[in-house]
């Protein structure tokens, strides 16, 4: 696979999984970004190459960041991630805060050793 497939194949993925997310199909995806279904469905197996102006068509159909769709681990995210566990605190009593937060640091613990190896 060529390096710019290599780059492509993930933000398709990503890009496939936040319209599944919004239970859109792929005709109504294309729709909203005025691209033909077969263009948005070679985006997403990663078989084409796209324009920004094409990327931000799709994110804004998506009503998701560009950050988002095309790195999802750069700091940025680590800033949105926050401000969105934010707004699932709010409301919450603070001993449903503390259960989520321990949840979240089991789940870190999980991750973790399933990237080392360790169970």
């Amino acid at each position: 696979m060529s390096d710019i497939k290599e780059r492509l194949a993930p933000i398709g993925e990503r890009i496939k999984q936040a319209r599944k997310e919004l239970n859109l199909s792929q005709t109504e995806l294309a729709e909203k970004a005025d691209i033909s279904v077969p263009y948005l469905s070679n985006i997403e197996m990663g078989k084409t190459d796209f324009s920004i102006s094409i990327l931000i068509r799709i994110s804004e159909a998506l009503q998701i960041s560009t950050d988002k769709l095309l790195r999802p681990n750069v700091p940025e995210m680590a800033i949105n991630a926050s401000d969105e566990l934010a707004k699932v605190f709010e409301g919450c009593t603070s001993s449903e805060i503390s259960l989520i937060l321990d949840t979240a640091k089991n789940l870190q613990k999980a991750f973790i050793e399933s990237k080392t190896g360790k169970n």
